[in-house]
């Protein structure tokens, strides 16, 4: 089996999962190994919003191939083919990087814009979820003793259980290290707070204290239980895990019971990709209780919070920018 034919499948989403050929294929070469896992994770990109179909690739195969004259070698037709399907990634609004290091070791580096949602699986078969504005950072091969990743935003972790190498995540200056479980992970570099969930399994929230690189104070967070880091503050605060936490992560479905508007703004311009302005400090601290959806339509959600509130205000919409004040 060559690249191209297992680029092949999984573009026309072909089961080769429990493949022998693939099998084969992955374990022939280290190279092998790295050219599976950044395709796949490449078309994992494809799959959020608007699936590609055959024809789309093709064309958008075509119209490369086009502008390349005088180029007959083989292998230089697959590489534009892959082209015009990275080609078809950014232009959806994606961007996945590959930046070699000294070392040897190629970091992919994922953005997922606002509004969007996907997931990707790294080469431990650890699958991660991400959305609204968020950043991974990963190697195509984990090395030496620990499995590390950095983030900026927030994600979902399912973690390969590997107890000789524990899994990483970097958030800033601080760190949540792993064994092998499911949790999450809130931290956009904006953001007051830094929060992590944890489903299963055990972690340790690791906070940076001061200059050294090994001081931190360490937390170790419950099943069922999160922890949240102040930032200006230096407070930690638990919390249980609300039912709805899978709604968000799985679903794209965030429930809030008396929430304030300001932290409700928040997720409402990661969710839907455009900015909140306040013109009276008053309402950012009315509270509400209800649902947000990837899938709703924000004209209808400003309705909803309008209604629901306990005095009326009013809202314009202006160049990506939502304008709320109160009705004098």
């Amino acid at each position: 089996m060559n690249l191209e034919k297992v680029i092949y499948k999984i573009i026309n989403k072909e089961s080769i999962k429990d493949s022998e050929e693939l099998f084969d294929f992955v374990n022939g070469s280290h190279e092998n190994a790295k050219a599976y896992i950044r395709h796949k994770n490449l078309w994992a990109l494809l799959q959020t919003g608007n699936e590609m179909d055959k024809e789309a690739i093709n064309s958008g195969y075509k119209v490369v191939k086009r502008n390349i004259q005088n180029r007959k070698k083989t292998f230089l037709l697959q590489v534009i083919k892959y082209a015009a399907i990275i080609v078809f990634a950014i232009m959806g609004g994606y961007l996945i990087n590959f930046v070699d290091l000294k070392n040897d070791v190629a970091m992919n580096e994922i953005f997922v814009p606002k509004g969007n949602r996907t997931s990707v699986i790294l080469p431990d078969s650890t699958k991660v979820w991400l959305s609204n504005g968020t950043c991974l950072i990963y190697p195509e091969t984990f090395i030496g003793g620990f499995r590390s990743v950095r983030l900026e935003g927030e994600g979902f972790f399912e973690v390969s259980h590997d107890k000789k190498h524990p899994f990483i995540v970097n958030v800033g200056e601080h760190r949540i290290k792993v064994l092998g479980t499911k949790f999450a992970v809130v931290a956009y570099p904006e953001d007051q707070e830094v929060k992590t969930e944890l489903v299963s399994g055990k972690i340790q929230f690791d906070i940076k204290k001061g200059e050294s690189s090994n001081d931190y104070s360490s937390f170790e967070v419950k099943p069922k239980y999160g922890l949240t880091y102040d930032k200006n503050s230096g407070k930690i605060y638990e919390s249980i895990i609300p039912d709805s936490f899978y709604d968000y992560w799985l679903k794209g479905v965030y429930r809030f019971k008396d929430e304030n508007f300001h932290s409700l703004a928040l997720k409402i311009e990661r969710i839907y990709n455009l900015e909140v302005d306040f013109e009276d400090e008053e309402l950012k601290s009315r509270l509400f209780t209800g649902t947000l959806s990837v899938d709703d339509n924000i004209y209808t959600i400003m309705e909803v919070f309008k209604g629901a509130s306990g005095e009326p205000f009013n809202y314009t919409f202006e160049k990506g920018k939502i304008y709320i004040k109160n009705i004098k």
